[in-house]
């Protein structure tokens, strides 16, 4: 997750990412992205592997990071956002570091991305903001190179481009339009001005839910077209979706079911249309937490089924997890939260 919101905040590229909302109340800050409960302080995570033991196990030594696993301390300032983030490797020392800076209306002004690995490297991402407090350019300072994000917004404050200039020349252009109901209809991607990469247009019902999006993808070897389609039941929740149809027999279908609370509870993905496919699906509990990751093959390939186990604390956060594959535990990461 950490992965993810520094791109989203750091490049901006969709309409989403970087408009204006109208109520701060609707706002997320990091601690919610991150799906922590509670007035977070810090959050140390630690990744032990395990040695089965007839039917137990016992914590062996510290790993490096796997996956979405990780040795790494988060820190939040009082409002909820990241002000620091550090991974470590297994021997202690710091592998990434982001350090956030934010002003007293706690807008983000400044990012300093620190990557140890090799001779080490630092990028430093500057944000500025009209009298909107809207964002509308980022500059990007590495050691050999600057790059300037500017974002246009129309008159009700919607960012409707962005452009990605360096060395006086745009290198990217990212565009898009609304319909009357404030949907994104259009999600354009050109090098320069207007040569095209990727152009996506869409189409929704009138509870404003995506219901087709079709897309056209400019590669260097060919032109890819295919479309995706969206349904949803009663309650407007998703349970079908079909992606990446480029005829009636090749797609890739997710099917969703959903726990009483809402959440979602399974997402079975199935590629359609193959000789040889390995089926996908994610189990979550209530909470929104990954309890089980399969992947199943339709051949004689060994399926692989991961489980999760989570412990918590009184404020309903996971101190504890156990990672099993095909049964046997492989994994623990441990984590120690501290509140405001």
């Amino acid at each position: 997750m950490k992965k993810a919101i520094v791109i989203l905040i750091t490049i901006c590229l969709s309409a989403h990412s970087c408009s204006k909302s109208k109520n701060s109340s609707e706002r997320k800050n990091h601690i919610s992205e991150y799906g922590f409960n509670g007035n977070v302080k810090s959050v140390k995570s630690e990744l032990f592997n395990l040695i089965p033991e007839k039917d137990t196990f016992k914590i062996g030594e510290k790993i490096n990071g796997i996956s979405i696993d990780r040795n790494e301390l988060l820190e939040f300032n009082k409002t909820g956002n990241l002000t620091s983030s550090k991974e470590f490797l297994a021997n202690g020392k710091v592998s990434d570091e982001i350090i956030n800076t934010y002003d007293k209306n706690n807008k983000l002004t400044r990012r300093k991305v620190i990557d140890n690995y090799g001779k080490g490297d630092t990028i430093d991402y500057q944000y500025s903001y009209n009298s909107s407090d809207s964002l509308e350019q980022i500059i990007v300072l590495g050691k050999n190179f600057q790059r300037i994000h500017k974002i246009e917004r129309d008159k009700k404050i919607r960012p409707i481009k962005n452009l990605i200039i360096q060395n006086d020349t745009i290198l990217t252009t990212y565009a898009v339009e609304y319909d009357q109901n404030n949907n994104v209809i259009t999600e354009n991607e050109y090098k320069s001005k207007n040569d095209p990469v990727r152009l996506l247009k869409r189409e929704f019902n009138e509870q404003k839910l995506k219901e087709k999006e079709q897309v056209i993808e400019y590669n260097t070897w060919d032109t890819i077209n295919y479309e995706n389609q969206y349904f949803y039941d009663s309650k407007q929740k998703l349970v079908l979706g079909k992606m990446f149809i480029e005829n009636d027999s090749s797609y890739e279908e997710i099917k969703n079911s959903y726990h009483p609370n809402g959440e979602l509870k399974e997402s079975i993905s199935t590629p359609m249309g193959s000789e040889y496919f390995v089926i996908t699906s994610q189990k979550l509990d209530d909470k929104g937490h990954l309890i089980e990751h399969s992947r199943l093959p339709n051949d004689t390939k060994e399926k692989e089924i991961w489980e999760y186990k989570y412990k918590y604390d009184s404020e309903g956060n996971w101190i504890e997890k156990i990672n099993y594959k095909n049964k046997v535990p492989l994994q623990i990461v441990k984590r120690k939260i501290e509140y405001y």
